[in-house]
């Protein structure tokens, strides 16, 4: 179908309005493209943090059972203790000093395994002691990772609010400034949209496509400079707005 017949100032207006329609189009990409990085980062956010939990809850876990050892060993100690007492009252029974030196060697045998028992279990205390700092130490970081993490995601949720408030906005405009727009440019814009978004209209940049950056010929080069009729690059069909500023 023929193009109707237009003037160069009235092509150039036409071009003119184009360029801005497609400045919105930009833009519009620019920011979906920013809202699609940004929606990932609110998982990731809350996968770090469980992660963090869970490292929490098997550091928590990690160390021994404190209510079967730590019993266990008490218990022989009151065991020993009870042998000592009934090795202590043989003392006053004997009748023959080998046979008094013999219950105080394993009176003292028993003490030394209370001794070695006591040791471990002050050292299973001190152990626990120890692991259950880390473990606050841990649950204090875990706090303000918790804090940051709702910080951060309170800061990402404002910016996908204000890009969708964005769109919002360019959608409108872009919908205000196609009504100025002839509908055969506009049906030539829509179809080098699919193959070049927001890169339709370009200037020739000495002698060269702005956009494939074909080389272009002396008549090509006249007719962008006299605009009788939309002048598209052949090798990209984008549509050429006029010559670059050297």
């Amino acid at each position: 179908m023929a193009e109707p017949e237009r003037s160069p100032e009235e092509i150039r207006a036409i071009l003119a309005d184009l360029a801005e329609f497609q400045e919105i189009d930009r833009e519009t990409i620019q920011v979906r493209r920013q809202l699609a990085s940004l929606s990932p980062k609110l998982p990731a956010l809350d996968a770090r943090l469980a992660q963090k939990e869970q490292e929490i809850e098997k550091l928590a876990t990690r160390k021994s059972d404190p209510g079967k050892e730590r019993p266990r060993l008490e218990r022989e100690v009151r065991e020993l203790e009870n042998s000592i007492e009934e090795h202590s009252k043989r003392l006053m029974e004997v009748k023959t000093n080998k046979e008094y030196a013999a219950v105080n060697q394993e009176i003292e045998i028993l003490r030394q395994k209370i001794d070695a028992l006591e040791t471990r279990i002050l050292e299973m205390i001190e152990d626990e002691d120890v692991h259950e700092k880390r473990v606050g130490q841990a649950r204090q970081r875990l706090e303000r990772v918790r804090a940051e993490s709702q910080e951060e995601k309170r800061r990402i949720e404002e910016r996908i609010r204000s890009k969708n408030e964005t769109l919002s906005r360019l959608a409108g405009e872009r919908e205000r400034r196609r009504t100025a727009i002839p509908a055969d440019v506009l049906a030539i814009y829509d179809r080098l949209s699919q193959r070049h978004p927001g890169d339709v209209v370009v200037p020739a940049v000495r002698n060269h496509c702005g956009g494939c950056h074909l080389s272009l010929v002396s008549q090509k080069m006249v007719e962008i400079r006299q605009m009788k009729q939309f002048v598209r690059c052949e090798g990209c069909l984008r549509l050429f707005s006029g010559e670059a500023e050297s």
